[in-house]
């Protein structure tokens, strides 16, 4: 698989809000590239999982690319001057650019790996939230399909079965008139999982990443 990553570093630290705003602007800058919105038209939403992806990492902004997203997104990244991108809210200047390429592979092993979530995990849609609130659904298996999600969309065939286990805590999270509910913690498979991949709902705004644990 290939993973493209383009980092803007600003005049000061980026909080993690900015991912929306980062979003909103290559969406609207790049309207002829579903790939960059994940809208088939104005109300029209694609479900697939989004690859391109927008986060905040160690406080810059950050732009990933996985497979055919990385090819758009180096074919497309120089056509924006720095000095071109404002964030609607947002009153940090970006200063400096970075692109890096790697090709890391995606595996299951006989042994485990262990993560934590470095944002929050939406792990529940509405339907699955009920089933949760009374106790009948397993973040296990939800964290393991997420894996397999992760799999399908790079293109990988995972010809073992996916292990994973974890320790959450649960969090309200507050987004205008909306609360959902998101997950913290650490967690073990059997998948050796690239850094800073994400991972669930909400995905293409920065919600579920996930860094590698050395215990």
């Amino acid at each position: 698989m290939k993973l493209v990553e383009v980092i803007f570093k600003g005049r000061e630290k980026f909080t993690k809000s900015s991912a929306k705003a980062l979003r909103g602007f290559f969406g609207n800058f790049f309207s002829g590239i579903i790939e960059f919105h994940n809208h088939l038209d104005q109300i029209t939403f694609n479900y697939k999982t989004p690859n391109i992806q927008y986060r905040v990492v160690d406080g810059n902004l950050s732009i990933l690319g996985i497979n055919k997203g990385g090819d758009i997104l180096l074919q497309s990244i120089d056509k924006i001057r720095l000095d071109e991108i404002v964030l609607k809210g947002i009153d940090n200047k970006i200063l400096e650019k970075e692109i890096k390429i790697t090709f890391p592979e995606l595996e299951i092993k006989d042994e485990r790996f262990d993560y934590k979530f470095e944002s929050f995990w939406v792990a529940l849609n509405k339907e699955n939230y009920k089933k949760y609130k009374k106790g009948e659904f397993s973040l296990d298996i939800q964290l393991r399909n997420n894996i397999l999600e992760f799999f399908k969309s790079c293109g990988v065939q995972a010809e073992q079965r996916i292990i994973a286990t974890g320790n959450f805590e649960e969090h309200e999270i507050i987004e205008k008139d909306t609360t959902i509910l998101g997950f913290t913690g650490m967690f073990k498979t059997n998948v050796n999982l690239p850094e800073l991949i994400a991972l669930g709902k909400r995905k293409s705004i920065g919600y579920g990443l996930i860094k590698r644990v050395e215990l």
